[in-house]
């Protein structure tokens, strides 16, 4: 067979007899497939219902899924095994994020602008920082609610958060991420 192969590219060469084979081979292909191709049947629509079952939590909402499936006009029968079909339980979980940032400097620009918007507010309205850094508010804001020292300086004070901070500790305050800090540095 090599002898014949080397024999027809000495006479012909390597790219005509490529070209030729491959011509031969596409015009077989076509031939068997009309002669055994199966005819395919007319698709089947599938259509996905999901239904909401209600739970008690109220961020978890638990889906299940039913498929039905509706053939269109088909010549031939299709029946369809639900033998190793499965329903399965979704879980979405709903999760805020108030942080919209994905980088540091857009966050400290954003921080920057609002701290000075709110400090010049406040000039206007003839307040100074100290204030809204009293005990009672920085009680309420920081230990209660839970706010940041950087969401006081932004929203309330006007002014650094590091002035929020210092003021904070100086009245025996810390917030939840600072106790937090504390345990993990502490270990308890």
């Amino acid at each position: 067979m090599d002898a014949d192969i080397y024999a027809l590219v000495a006479k012909y060469g390597f790219k005509n007899l490529h070209v030729r084979l491959e011509e031969i081979m596409r015009d077989e292909y076509a031939y068997f497939q009309t002669k055994f191709q199966i005819p395919i049947p007319n698709p089947i629509i599938v259509k996905e219902v999901v239904q909401e079952v209600p739970q008690k939590k109220q961020r978890k909402t638990k889906l299940k899924k039913q498929v039905i499936v509706e053939p269109e006009e088909q010549s031939e029968d299709v029946q369809l095994s639900l033998e190793n079909t499965e329903l399965k339980d979704v879980i979405v979980t709903v999760t805020e994020k108030v942080n919209h940032f994905r980088d540091p400097k857009d966050m400290k620009e954003f921080q920057k602008n609002a701290v000075e918007a709110k400090r010049k507010e406040n000039e206007a309205a003839g307040l100074t920082p100290s204030d809204f850094l009293t005990k009672e508010n920085l009680r309420l804001w920081i230990e209660e609610e839970g706010k940041t020292y950087a969401w006081v300086a932004r929203e309330k004070a006007g002014c650094p958060e590091t002035q929020v901070a210092a003021q904070a500790q100086m009245m025996g305050l810390k917030s939840r991420i600072s106790k937090k800090l504390g345990r993990v540095m502490t270990g308890r």
